[in-house]
């Protein structure tokens, strides 16, 4: 038989575990399970999973901007473009200042397994994507794309971090 997920379980749970989002920046939970050395080994390897998530998460929401964006910069089709703003955006996440993220909740369940509630918070997110901002600019200006897909490369880039911003409430 499957195990099952009995509701007692979940109920033992903090909220954040099922919930980890927060008014004031990008979070996300991580996980480790149960460990005979304990709490020295659990505690990292739940935090770089909190991180994976954090970043992930991010991932996803600029993808799913950037989509728009070129959507409505007029440059479907362009496969340079769309290139260009795919490696941009997965060098943008791998600059993500992972440092920056801090544990704001631990959590240990009765069967051992460990929880950690991590936080990249919104100032540190904001420098971040003004910098981002800054380096795409500056390669898009690097990037062989002709004049005209320059230009509607600024336009989508202004439009993307803009919705960001305005998503993250910064």
């Amino acid at each position: 038989g499957r195990p099952t997920v009995s509701n007692d379980n979940l109920s033992d749970l903090p909220a954040w575990v099922l919930d980890p989002n927060v008014e004031d920046g990008v979070a996300g939970v991580g996980i480790a399970n149960p460990s005979k050395g304990g709490l020295r080994f659990q505690i990292p390897a739940a935090e770089l999973d909190a991180k994976a998530n954090i970043a992930a998460t991010i991932q996803s929401e600029m993808n799913r901007i950037t989509k728009e964006a070129l959507r409505s910069a007029n440059v479907n089709g362009a496969d340079d473009v769309e290139n260009f703003f795919s490696q941009a955006t997965k060098e943008v996440v791998k600059n993500l200042p992972l440092s920056g993220v801090k544990r704001i909740n631990i959590f240990k369940a009765n069967d051992g397994t460990l929880y950690v509630h991590m936080v990249l918070r919104k100032e540190d997110y904001s420098e971040f994507l003004d910098n981002s901002r800054n380096n795409l600019a500056a390669s898009l200006q690097k990037s062989g794309l002709s004049r005209d897909n320059i230009d509607k490369s600024e336009a989508a880039s202004k439009a993307i971090f803009d919705e960001l911003d305005k998503e993250r409430g910064l």
